[in-house]
């Protein structure tokens, strides 16, 4: 095992340390600040304009047909939305989290939905003790930025896809300026800074050339500034038309250039051809 993986290993063992743990201790006040801007405002935002379900039901869609697919739900903690979804209609499923904790919870799920061809495993994607390959599908909500060797992460998601094997990915970024700025100042003090990685245009540009990109979607693009848009003494349905447009702008956007402006990113990717 080279030097640098398992150097990784080693902060990755930090990290399930901090998601097994269920004390609010585990996270300092700036961490907090931001989880809650992120898990309240931000989040009852997406909500309200249904930007959350939407990307769900897109996912849907992406999967396609699931009866002959293996599936790996990777980083799916104690299951994502989509979680029980994939493991009821896969041909097999594995989810996987570093979290034991985490994944017991999912593993009773799993049974209590009487699924048979899946289970859950408590084990790092990285190490060799995750053998297992071969995916049609890995569903990755919320996990492709933990790592922050990117190129490493990347030889290891083509090294388990199948043949024409699919990516389907939601992310964050800091691809603009605005973003930039703010994560910048909050991350010297961030309690979880040496697992998350936010994509850069740097990232993006090695995405674009080790897959094919089938489907991007951005979000909370130029749609972000309806956040303080919605406080101005307007009527509700002027913001609402206003914010709705921004949103269509963000979702429908073609080239990287306008996806730069988002917070969010989801992702069809394929595995390229030999």
């Amino acid at each position: 095992m080279s030097q640098d993986v398992s150097k990784i290993l080693e902060t990755n063992k930090r990290q399930k340390e901090f998601y097994n743990s269920t004390s609010k201790k585990k996270k300092n006040l700036p961490t907090k600040i931001w989880s809650t801007i992120r898990n309240g405002l931000l989040s009852d935002y997406r909500k309200n304009y249904d930007l959350k379900d939407r990307v769900y039901d897109e996912h849907k869609i992406w999967f396609g047909d699931l009866k002959d697919k293996k599936v790996l739900d990777l980083g799916c903690l104690r299951g994502n939305a989509l979680s029980l979804y994939l493991a009821e209609n896969a041909k097999e499923y594995i989810g996987i989290d570093l979290s034991d904790t985490a994944i017991d919870v999912l593993q009773k799920n799993i049974e209590k939905a009487n699924c048979k061809n899946a289970k859950a495993i408590a084990v790092d994607f990285l190490s060799p003790e995750f053998s297992e390959k071969d995916f049609d599908l890995i569903y990755a909500y919320g996990v492709l930025h933990h790592f922050e060797d990117f190129d490493l992460l990347v030889n290891k998601l083509n090294e388990k896809l199948a043949p024409g094997g699919v990516i389907i990915s939601y992310d964050p970024l800091q691809t603009s300026l605005p973003i930039k700025i703010m994560r910048s100042l909050y991350r010297p003090f961030q309690s979880d800074k040496d697992w998350e990685w936010p994509f850069s245009k740097q990232t993006l540009k090695k995405i674009d050339s080790s897959f094919d990109i089938v489907e991007k979607r951005g979000m909370l693009g130029k749609s972000k500034y309806g956040i303080p848009l919605n406080f101005l003494p307007l009527s509700k349905s002027y913001k609402r038309k206003k914010v709705s447009k921004m949103i269509e702008k963000d979702w429908n956007a073609d080239s990287w250039k306008d996806i730069h402006s988002c917070m969010h990113l989801t992702l069809k990717l394929q595995k390229k051809p030999s």
